[in-house]
């Protein structure tokens, strides 16, 4: 399940004729019109991918801000696959954002592909992601293929081991903050003196 989509989006009768009344450009994709729409697609995804980004795997959220419906292909270069359902994904926002309209094919297409072999990225749909990248603790990506290399380039993906450090370096401090609060409220008449001196230090 973390590894492909087996099966894409199908869009219903009703939905595709709101696609070809209503998008000419890439830029219709942020009509209102197509809200539920979009929401249908998160629904149907979510599953197929565990509730994972496509490409960093991080566990996405259910707030509508938390998870992006991410084009493989960038809808920008390649209007003409908005709305193709091979080429829809959720990832997490920052994925999406660094990913942008960066390149992801090896040459020009006509066609939408049915196959990998011209991604230069690991593909949500047709690629199994663990033969081409390794997570170790949750944030440190190793490439096992010049793809996942690729992918872990195009996504920023070493970003998280920066993340994550910041974030332990963060609960650290609580934590440390905490005990010196916890001594503060349980010291003595003189202990209490060094404490709060330890305590100012520390807020300066």
């Amino acid at each position: 399940m973390d590894n492909k989509i087996e099966t894409a989006y199908s869009f219903k009768k009703e939905e595709l004729s709101l696609i070809k009344a209503n998008c000419i450009t890439h830029d219709d994709w942020d009509k209102n019109v197509f809200s539920t729409l979009k929401g249908n697609i998160r629904d149907a995804l979510r599953p197929e991918q565990g509730n994972k980004c496509c490409y960093c795997k991080k566990v996405l959220g259910h707030d509508i801000k938390e998870v992006d419906i991410e084009h493989i292909i960038s809808k920008a270069t390649y209007p003409k696959f908005t709305f193709e359902s091979k080429n829809l994904a959720l990832s997490c926002p920052a994925c999406n954002t660094i990913k942008g309209d960066k390149p992801v094919l090896s040459k020009k297409i006509v066609r939408h592909p049915s196959h990998s072999k011209n991604h230069t990225i690991v593909h949500a749909h047709y690629d199994d992601y663990s033969l081409h990248i390794k997570i170790h603790d949750g944030c440190v990506f190793e490439p096992l293929t010049k793809k996942g290399s690729h992918t872990i380039t195009t996504c920023e993906l070493f970003r998280l081991k920066l993340v994550e450090k910041k974030a332990k370096a963060s609960l650290s401090k609580k934590s440390e903050e905490s005990e010196l609060i916890n001594l503060i409220m349980n010291a003595s008449p003189t202990e209490l003196t060094d404490a709060m001196k330890e305590l100012m230090k520390r807020i300066k």
